[in-house]
């Protein structure tokens, strides 16, 4: 699902609050401390679990490696998150976890980190970029110091705001009907206009996409046009007509593929051209009706180079090639498009974040999608037998070898994302595969704010 900036505290809520419930403390230690080092029911592998908690010779990210265990939460209904700048080291898995913002005493609205398919970290992890309830911009520091506050940032028109792979403090955006380059200076941002896109009112950098793997193209929507932009030679495509987003059968979300083709969302499903989700080329035309529904996905290359998608679930079409046939898959983008189960998931939805294709680790966020009363609730929402329903990653942010040869989990994200749609901790991993940011509402029932996070960083190496 992608932004709404319009109005982004508008993005599909639902109402959801109260007081915090006790702790179940008994339970959870018994279930938090089971070690035992069994398989799950319908994984799309054996786990491979060495001693010291999963651990093995030679790995370098933070959390262990997966036991096919449930594990729930340490103190999931006390749990306090910690101040601003200061960190936690996850009480299951042990990454280290450092809170970036404090939405409601510095900007006075929610915060969020973009998308799970947009690196929120610029070329050097230096920078995270980060957007307001209200569509303002903010860049901080690892340690979520302000470096660009939201007075001090340029107007934009849409949420996605994405860094420039050839120079770390430039990023790029959209307002009016132009396309504009930022450079981060001190505490400021210069501006310099890169296109300006006449005969249309507005343009957009659409939602989810991030640029593109050479640095040098963004597809933009004008109007009811999508355009190849490449920046080098300030130069557009063809356009391709995707209607008007998310209204009658338009656009809902674009990607861009390694490639540079554009990968479309359309609002409406269906075995139609124009329907589902679809990949097309430079030019305009259609490279692949892919879908006839939609689902979360990013994009990228394997290790030996091929490009793929990672899929949360393929619902039709072509089988999802997990055992359970409730995985994330990958599958290529090029004849044969061969598939493969990435990670049996059981049928739990998921954010898919594939920004890291040079050491092949995918990030991937786990959620509740159901409306409360549900196992991701505040009180009095909670449903009293939470404990006995949570399943294999339920709330988890794990990372996983795109060949599936590896998976580590990081962290309980600890968002009671059944809340509302920005309690989804839409976890994004930055393109070296260091970090991972995330959302998360935790331990935070009360914040008076519309659809509240907060935006946290794991250090995964």
């Amino acid at each position: 699902m992608g932004h709404r900036l319009t109005s982004l505290a508008s993005s599909q809520r639902r109402s959801g609050g109260g007081i915090r419930a006790a702790a179940i403390v008994g339970l959870l230690a018994c279930f938090s401390q089971s070690v035992a080092l069994t398989g799950c029911s319908g994984c799309s592998r054996p786990p491979v679990v060495p001693a010291a908690l999963g651990r093995s010779a030679g790995d370098d990210a933070c959390g262990p490696i997966d036991d096919g265990l449930a594990h729930i939460p340490q103190s999931f209904n006390d749990f306090a998150p910690p101040a601003r700048g200061s960190g936690y080291n996850d009480p299951q898995y042990h990454c280290t976890i450092v809170r970036l913002t404090d939405a409601k005493r510095q900007f006075h609205v929610a915060v969020h980190h973009q998308y799970s398919t947009i690196s929120p970290i610029n070329q050097d992890d230096t920078r995270i970029m980060l957007i307001t309830e209200s569509g303002q911009g903010v860049i901080v520091d690892m340690s979520g110091n302000v470096v660009v506050g939201p007075n001090d940032f340029p107007g934009i028109n849409a949420a996605n705001v994405p860094w420039a792979r050839s120079a770390p403090n430039v990023f790029y955006y959209t307002n009016g009907n132009t396309l504009y380059s930022g450079l981060v200076s001190g505490r400021a941002v210069k501006s310099r206009v890169l296109h300006t896109f006449a005969g249309y009112p507005r343009v957009v950098i659409p939602d989810e996409e991030d640029l593109s793997e050479d640095g040098d193209h963004l597809w933009i929507v004008a109007g009811t046009q999508a355009f190849l932009y490449t920046i080098s030679t300030d130069s557009t495509s063809p356009g391709l007509n995707i209607g008007d987003k998310d209204a009658g059968c338009g656009w809902h979300k674009i990607q861009i593929t390694p490639s540079n083709k554009m990968l479309i969302t359309w609002a409406c499903n269906g075995a139609a051209d124009g329907r589902g989700q679809e990949v097309y080329s430079s030019d305009g035309s259609l490279y692949w009706h892919m879908f006839n529904n939609s689902l979360h996905t990013d994009v990228g290359r394997d290790l030996s180079g091929k490009e793929i998608a990672i899929v949360a679930r393929i619902p039709d079409t072509y089988q999802d090639a997990c055992p359970g046939r409730e995985g994330a898959d990958t599958i290529q983008l090029d004849p044969p498009r061969a598939i493969s189960c990435l990670i049996d998931l059981n049928g739990t939805p998921s954010h898919i974040s594939y920004r890291d294709s040079a050491r092949g680790w995918v990030a991937i966020s786990l959620f509740d999608q159901g409306t409360c009363p549900d196992y991701s609730c505040f009180s009095p929402g909670l449903v009293a037998d939470w404990p006995s329903v949570w399943r294999h990653f339920y709330e988890e942010i794990i990372l996983v070898k795109i060949d599936g040869s590896a998976v580590f989990r990081l962290a309980h994200h600890r968002s009671r994302s059944a809340e509302y749609y920005w309690a989804q901790s839409r976890a994004a991993i930055s393109r070296d595969g260091g970090y991972v940011v995330f959302d998360s509402n935790m331990g935070i029932s009360d914040s008076g704010l519309n659809s509240y996070s907060d935006v946290y960083i794991i250090k995964v190496r």
